[in-house]
């Protein structure tokens, strides 16, 4: 056991020299394998324990943390705690309690790593832990990535006993004589992953004794298969997708001559929150008109002419910002050579500060090179945005020698003739979509 560890070590840590990690003890059979492990390994690092204390189980919460404290006293190994309240932070997010402590002890691990300076995170997770996340994942419904079980890495986290089962981890705890905690509730059923584990893998190694090994075997086809994929993907930026100043263009002619639509829509939607449901819709709205919408729990895709567009569903309009600078007027100056995003208006006949602000429908301008006004909503039309563009249009505006506010620009998008560099103009007003 001990050989097997310190060659996956040496291969997670290879290109840093004399690593520094924290590792993660609960102080379970497998994180205290995975302690016993890192004290007597031949890799060159050095190590330090985290524990964290989710007060789920009393007092055997409390003998958890005393036994590994104990633990590394004894071995000299330097060692962080921290108490939380599991059952509360899961509450106040609406997750549930085993999302919860995930999610509180990864941010304190990343939060040690960086006071401390230190270059990895090792996880106890095993073999049997993988072979479960994937069972949970075709359960819950997956794409090919949910096939690839628990990733070596993630970042800083390493994870050296990946490849090793749960009944191999047993067998050297006990015959290393180390200490350990039994959780009793990873015998009860409640949660999915235990009822696979209790219930569900009996039977398997019934039928295949060696089943762990060989659905190991198809995670490392599937990892790799996905990797090709990801290649694939990748090379289709540009062509098929881009961002485009946050918003995210897929090209729908392009879109239209790939032989699997669905396919590439969950490739590129997955990340946004999009459902199978709503892709299968997406897909059957590529051949109607255009301003279709679709909600996920964190984004907006419209259905534009040439595009399906993503936008953000949690921007705060209002947060916008517009950098304005004045300068005099350069010899030979042409707005028309203006950089992309930037306008440029006469800052004598503007009275200041400027307002910025979202437009509103009644609002009205006179588009450069017009004479006469027009609504926003009509100029708008003219330029074909889609209905998420539209709300998104910020508009500066001045205000005239009676007090009422006129349009100085759209951001971005246009002046009022009004403000117009001329010849005579000796002030300039650069304004810029930040």
């Amino acid at each position: 056991m001990q050989e097997r560890f310190d060659i996956e070590l040496r291969s997670l840590t290879a290109g840093v020299e004399n690593p520094l990690i924290l590792v993660g003890v609960s102080g379970g059979m497998d994180s205290m394998c995975m302690a016993n492990l890192f004290l007597n390994t031949t890799v060159p690092c050095t190590f330090r324990i985290a524990h964290v204390n989710f007060s789920l189980r009393g007092v055997e919460s409390d003998l958890d943390e005393e036994m590994v404290r104990d633990w590394c006293k004894n071995h000299g190994v330097i060692f962080y705690s921290t108490r939380v309240d599991a059952h509360k932070f899961a509450q106040e997010q609406s997750i549930s309690t085993q999302m919860a402590a995930r999610d509180l002890r990864y941010e304190w691990f990343f939060s040690l790593l960086k006071e401390q300076s230190m270059d990895f995170v090792a996880i106890s997770h095993n073999l049997n832990d993988s072979v479960e996340t994937l069972m949970i994942n075709l359960l819950r419904g997956t794409g090919l990535r949910g096939l690839t079980g628990i990733p070596r890495t993630n970042g800083p986290i390493i994870r050296p006993l990946l490849s090793v089962t749960r009944s191999d981890i047993s067998d050297y705890v006990i015959s290393q004589n180390i200490p350990y905690r039994e959780d009793f509730t990873n015998k009860e059923s409640h949660y999915h992953r235990n009822r696979i584990r209790n219930e569900v893998f009996p039977h398997f190694e019934k039928i295949n004794p060696s089943f762990l090994q060989t659905i190991s075997t198809s995670m490392t086809r599937f990892s790799e298969i996905s990797e090709v994929l990801d290649q694939l993907y990748k090379s289709k930026e540009g062509s098929l997708y881009r961002m485009e100043e946050g918003v995210l263009q897929i090209d729908i002619k392009a879109l239209k001559s790939e032989k699997s639509i669905n396919w590439w829509l969950y490739m590129i939607l997955e990340e946004y929150g999009f459902n199978e449901t709503q892709m299968a819709q997406i897909a059957e709205a590529l051949k109607g008109q255009s301003g279709k919408t679709f909600l996920s729990p964190t984004h907006i895709l419209v259905k534009d002419r040439k595009y399906l567009k993503v936008y953000s569903g949690n921007q705060d309009y209002d947060d916008l910002k517009v950098s304005i600078k004045v300068f005099a007027k350069p010899v030979g100056f042409d707005p028309k050579k203006a950089p992309e995003g930037t306008l440029y208006v006469d800052g004598r006949l503007l009275k200041f500060p400027l307002k910025c602000r979202r437009w509103q429908p009644a609002d009205r301008f006179r588009p450069f090179g017009m004479k006469g006004f027009k609504k926003l909503s009509d100029f708008f039309i003219d330029l074909k945005l889609d209905v998420e563009e539209k709300k998104r249009q910020i508009v500066v505006t001045t205000l005239d020698k009676k007090g009422e506010e006129q349009i100085v620009c759209i951001v971005g998008k246009r002046i009022d003739d009004r403000w117009k560099i001329t010849a005579a103009t000796k002030q300039i007003v650069s304004i810029t979509k930040v």
